[in-house]
């Protein structure tokens, strides 16, 4: 797997926590409307997929906010990179985005690589891409795929934050074998909800790694799989892949890191988590846990509070997994 040239550890920023960020100082970015208790919608005001058995996860304006913040993320750490695996780029010919959703990065690899077919697999409809070369389907990614072209065999397979929406990944591990070609890398990336802090200090009093504890609560009673980040590695080796390698990078909540490249992960990551939480929770908690859509946005809330504060030193992990098929 490529080198990420990231430096070891996370030193924090001495400038950093100077003042507290205030709502209206984000008022105009995309996360805005997520991290403004004011423009929280109740009574489940969130738009949600019903194909076959649905997601816990809304799809609309805010997620696609949220789909685009997590994009931009994954692309600063890969430092403009589409992927990792040791692939020559001349030599890609068919290319899969396996939960492709807004299609950020299926038609951007499209972009990248004109000479590659790259197709999105995913349940929600996505427009005709525009780029000549892309195109979307509709499969459920737990059966057996169903392509345009049944002789495609794919060089690449991408996948990016498919936690909670797959209840059983076996099966789509298989698929992605089977429709690979001999020589193809499959590619996973995977956040690990772990909230840490630098310090290694407990903060019983964090809001932030009070709902990161949460998600365990959350898995069992939703019977959603929150941690595939701990498992995919054994799971993908088990699938039949080779030189299967896993990589960690640590992506801080917030620009508090002093190394810049750390600082704009930290940026983008915190859009990410404040266009995702009330998402997240909304439907397993007040489907599941008997809380309100008046206390989920009251812990989104405090969360947010938390970060703008600018004394926190928070950060999750972000899981990288590639594999060869032989």
């Amino acid at each position: 797997m490529d080198d990420l040239n990231l430096p070891g550890g996370i030193p924090v920023d001495s400038n950093y926590g100077g003042s507290t960020l205030e709502e209206e100082e984000v008022a105009d970015s995309a996360y805005s409307q997520a991290s403004s208790i004011n423009n929280f919608r109740v009574e489940h005001g969130r738009r949600y997929s019903e194909y076959k058995e649905g997601h816990p996860f809304p799809y609309d304006e805010v997620s696609q906010a949220n789909e685009r913040a997590l994009h931009d993320l994954v692309f600063c750490i890969l430092d403009h990179r589409y992927f990792l695996s040791p692939i020559s780029e001349t030599s890609l010919r068919c290319i899969a985005d396996i939960g492709s959703g807004e299609g950020f990065w299926t038609e951007g690899a499209a972009q990248r690589y004109p000479e590659a077919e790259v197709v999105g697999i995913d349940k929600m409809f996505h427009e005709r891409s525009v780029e000549p070369n892309c195109s979307f389907i509709i499969q459920d990614i737990t059966e057996e795929w169903v392509l345009d072209n049944p002789s495609m065999k794919f060089d690449l397979i991408h996948i990016r934050n498919l936690f909670v929406g797959v209840r059983d990944w076996e099966p789509v591990y298989a698929e992605c074998f089977r429709n690979m070609n001999s020589g193809g890398w499959i590619e996973q990336y995977e956040v690990e909800i772990q909230a840490t802090n630098v310090s290694n200090s407990e903060l019983p009093g964090s809001e932030i790694r009070k709902l990161s504890d949460i998600s365990y609560e959350m898995a069992r009673v939703s019977g959603r799989d929150f941690q595939i980040s701990h498992k995919m590695k054994h799971m993908i080796e088990e699938a039949g892949f080779v030189d299967v390698q896993e990589q960690k990078v640590s992506m801080p909540l917030g620009p508090w890191a002093r190394d810049p490249k750390f600082k704009e992960i930290g940026e983008h990551f915190e859009k990410f988590y404040k266009t995702g939480l009330q998402g997240w929770l909304m439907q397993i908690w007040t489907r599941y846990l008997g809380k309100t859509a008046e206390e989920v946005n009251e812990a989104c809330a405090k969360a947010f509070q938390e970060i703008n504060n600018r004394h926190g030193y928070w950060y999750f992990p972000l899981v990288i997994v590639i594999g060869r098929k032989p």
